[in-house]
């Protein structure tokens, strides 16, 4: 059986990828043919299905540039948001340069034309403040809280939080850290971040009962995953180290879940797309905490490239703390602003003090260098009479 989209996406490396570049390739070649997919997930039988019409694609002769364009013109008929366009449009670009059909960049203009046009999301998300996560967190379990608050306080990306395991956090230290390792990131680069003293207390508490909560999911709806052919996300407990050992469609899911029952959950009229949304949490982390630690810092935090280059060189890890430490009340969500900024003033005035020492002791130091360099540059004979004198002033004062 032909296998060309599973070839595809195993170029990808992280698992979400792949999916999304077999998802968009599906997109495509139901709009060349006819939708294949009945349900919201492509069963084994559909998705071999899919491959046969990817054989079929390539085996007939046609014009696919003109193919190219017109799935542009439906994704903008069919009022696709933007970005997302743009996206299903690249991978489609890629799957056929891999099978040896090259869009030239003429052709590519004429395709970018008739997509949709916009930079900007076309939903229109709810305001996601301290209010409403309050509203939200009473119906999460305990790993979806964990996850949302970790995400929410250090900037992480979903899919980076549930590949972390044990030896990537510090929960010892104040506030916690945690080393992104670059393979799990999505620049490549590693990068260190902290989680509020809240999300802290968050994970120590998955953390009392993860073991437990392993060993009875184990077998938890293999036969539904059989059925549609998604046995690798099965559990597997030997040599699982994650924090959280679950898929990122796991935590989404039970967000969405915890959104209806706070009564929240809402779909824009137009595009039908959830309002309020796991994403959002590294938009409220970036806007929160920029405005009280500056952008540099956070965007830094995030992993965001272009910073990665130059502001590492200006921030030590533990300048970073310090920063963070600062900003930790903007990013604790469980309380009001008043009472955050209570609970993180102690240590901001710790690490205040602590500072103001440390000037103290460089200042005593520099005068005391100075003054060596002052006796230095005495004449021996000079610096003699003026220790004979100093200890004759010693005994005069006995």
């Amino acid at each position: 059986m032909s296998t060309r989209i599973t070839d595809f996406a195993k170029l990808q490396g992280n698992p979400s990828t792949k999916s999304s570049y077999q998802s968009a390739v599906r997109r495509y070649l139901d709009f060349i043919y006819e939708p294949v997919r009945e349900g919201r997930i492509v069963t084994r039988e559909e998705a071999g299905r899919y491959e046969e019409l990817a054989e079929d694609y390539f085996s007939t002769d046609r014009n696919y540039s003109v193919d190219l364009q017109g799935f542009a013109a439906s994704l903008n008929a069919s009022k696709s948001p933007p970005k997302s366009a743009q996206f299903w449009l690249a991978v489609v670009r890629e799957f056929l340069k891999v099978n040896e059909v090259t869009i030239t960049d003429e052709q590519w203009k004429d395709v970018k034309k008739r997509r949709p046009k916009g930079r900007l999301a076309r939903t229109r998300e709810g305001i996601f403040s301290r209010e409403l996560i309050q509203k939200i967190l009473p119906y999460m379990p305990v790993q979806t809280k964990a996850v949302f608050l970790t995400m929410l306080s250090s900037g992480m990306r979903i899919g980076e939080t549930v590949r972390l395991v044990m030896a990537d956090i510090f929960l010892d230290e104040e506030p916690a850290r945690i080393e992104i390792p670059g393979h799990i990131t999505k620049s490549g680069d590693p990068r260190t971040v902290f989680i509020s003293r809240e999300a802290a207390a968050a994970v120590r508490a998955w953390l009392d009962v993860r073991d437990k909560w392993l060993k009875s999911s184990v077998n938890r709806n293999n036969g539904l995953l059989k059925y549609h052919g998604k046995e690798h996300l099965k559990k597997v407990i030997e040599d699982d180290n994650r924090i959280f050992p679950v898929h990122d469609s796991t935590i989404q899911e039970s967000f969405t879940r915890a959104l209806e029952k706070a009564g929240v959950d809402e779909l824009d009229p137009k595009t039908h797309r959830r309002r309020i949304h796991l994403h959002m949490c590294r938009k409220f982390f970036r806007t929160r905490l920029a405005q009280v630690i500056g952008v540099d810092a956070v965007e830094l935090l995030m992993g965001h490239n272009g910073y990665l280059s130059d502001a590492y060189v200006r921030y030590t890890v533990e300048e970073l703390r310090q920063l963070y430490v600062q900003g930790e009340a903007a990013v604790t969500v469980g309380v009001s602003d008043e009472v955050a900024a209570v609970l993180v003033g102690e240590d901001l005035n710790r690490l205040k003090d602590e500072n103001s020492t440390l000037r103290a002791e460089l200042a005593q130091i520099q005068n005391e260098m100075a003054a060596i360099r002052a006796m230095h540059a005495i004449p021996s004979t000079a610096l003699q009479e003026l220790i004979d004198r100093r200890i004759q002033a010693l005994k005069t004062d006995q």
